[in-house]
């Protein structure tokens, strides 16, 4: 096949591998998941270069090495509910659920690809990102050393603080976390200074008693729901089966059975996960932010309003639907960049599936090593690991009444984001404590002085974000798993 190889593949697998590890860490602990893909340009470039790879074999690579990534989102903004209300699940049930969610995230690619990125040409921000970086090149190999020197920097931080524990984690109110610094940048400033809003107001609201929390976990949702609305009103064809995502709903429907879901509930499944992947594209295509946990928590409220389900099977449809909308996030991005670069689809796709079948088994590794250390108990608000997305999945996936503060978060939100407010990130500040939030705004600080005095060292500070990330998320996770007594 033009432009698949076997060291593609393989710097693929490698590279999902590790950034499923990092995204798994960075999601659980940050509440938020930048998109990987400069990580995965600069990564395969890097790797692919010294085997005088072309452009189109780095791309397919790249496709692959950041599936892993939004495998790991799904699994980590939805699997974590079920901990929340009680509930155990064993390893073998989030493998499957991140199995069928892959299936329908890699197996509807083409249809939507053909869609979203060659018909409707939506932007994919992202993806077009990805490809001004593969097409800038390297020759000497400046960026990947760029990326890897601060990718250093940042673990060897971390493994300081959170191993040797030299450096507290909070210092006089403010999170030691080089990611957050990262995550700040990447997103931008309008996107920081609305998070900043909403940790400053939950602050403020603290001081007279009032928790924003549940608050908070609403405008997540409507500032979500909000953004994919706003890509539906751009949409058109929307409802076109072809008999490959035909084939692709059978294969998954047969799957979910085994996990004893029921008949009823996997049939609704099958027809709200295509649903979702479309609107997952839709939604991507047009603002470059893929709200997984969002579409998960349509799909619950859906699904309960036809029939009746356990909370279990509420916890396996709402990470399937997460998993599957991340990958297609994901792909089209990428797909995106190899329309533009004209890399050959089929050979991305293949990627894709080797770099989210990856993702699937170490995603759930790290998630359940994660959940068998710390029990429980570390997650949640103000916690080890905040999971703001897995709160917001929590309220539905037992039944049963619905906080008002948290419907009034929906619908305020619903409001702010239709009128292209950022509602959703002041809703993560809401909920989010303080000392996370202060770090993300430096980094959006960062951005819009940039922005305003040196906007060609833009590239340069992504690459350094993405290295901030990469570091501290995967020191993170091998701190966590190895060494007792840390975080």
């Amino acid at each position: 096949m033009e432009h698949l190889s076997t060291k593609s593949l393989v710097v693929a697998a490698i590279g999902s591998f590790l950034v499923s590890m990092s995204s798994t860490y960075v999601a659980l602990r940050m509440g938020a998941l930048p998109w990987p893909t400069v990580f995965a340009a600069i990564f395969s470039m890097f790797i692919l270069r010294f085997f005088k790879s072309d452009i189109h074999e780095i791309n397919v690579a790249h496709t692959g090495v950041s599936a892993g990534g939004l495998v790991a989102g799904g699994l980590a903004f939805t699997i974590p509910a079920a901990w929340v209300v009680g509930l155990s699940l064993k390893f073998a049930f989030i493998l499957g659920a991140a199995t069928v969610g892959a299936i329908f995230g890699v197996g509807m690619t083409l249809s939507t690809r053909k869609k979203y990125v060659e018909e409707q040409k939506l932007p994919f921000p992202m993806g077009i990102a990805a490809a001004e970086t593969l097409k800038a090149g390297d020759q000497g190999g400046k960026k990947a050393k760029t990326l890897f020197t601060w990718m250093g920097i940042s673990a060897l931080f971390t493994y300081l603080r959170d191993g040797l524990g030299w450096i507290p984690v909070v210092f006089h109110g403010f999170g030691m976390f080089p990611m957050a610094i990262g995550i700040g940048f990447i997103i931008g400033s309008l996107y920081t200074l609305s998070w900043l809003a909403g940790g400053v107001t939950s602050f403020v609201l603290s001081h007279f008693g009032i928790t924003a929390t549940n608050f908070g976990l609403g405008m997540i949702v409507g500032g979500g729901l909000g953004m994919m609305l706003m890509g539906l009103f751009r949409s058109k064809k929307f409802l076109e089966i072809s008999k490959i995502d035909i084939l692709v709903m059978l294969i998954a429907f047969v799957l979910s059975l085994v996990f004893h879901i029921g008949i009823v509930s996997s049939l609704l499944l099958m027809l709200l996960g295509f649903l979702m992947v479309h609107m997952a594209g839709a939604v991507d295509g047009t603002s470059g932010i893929d709200p997984m946990e969002v579409f998960s928590i349509i799909t619950l409220m859906i699904t309960r309003a036809l029939v009746e389900i356990s909370p279990t099977t509420a916890v396996f449809i709402a990470a399937t639907i997460a998993v599957a909308t991340g990958i297609a996030g994901d792909s089209l991005q990428d797909m995106k960049t190899g329309y533009i670069l004209k890399t050959n689809p089929k050979a991305q796709l293949v990627s894709e599936a080797v770099g989210a079948a990856v993702g699937v088994f170490v995603s759930t590794f790290i998630l359940y090593a994660i959940y068998s250390k710390f029990g429980p108990e570390a997650f949640g608000p103000s916690k080890t690991f905040p999971i703001p997305q897995a709160m917001a999945v929590s309220n539905f996936v037992k039944a049963g009444s619905v906080n008002p503060q948290f419907t009034w978060g929906i619908i305020i939100a619903l409001i702010l984001q239709l009128l292209r407010l950022p509602a959703l990130t002041f809703g993560i500040g809401l909920y989010l404590p303080l000392f996370i939030t202060l770090p993300v705004a430096v980094g959006g600080g960062i951005r819009l002085l940039i922005d305003l005095t040196k906007k060609e060292k833009i590239e340069t500070g992504v690459i350094i974000s993405s290295g901030l990330l990469g570091g501290e998320g995967i020191t993170g996770v091998l701190i966590g798993l190895f060494l007792p007594g840390s975080f």
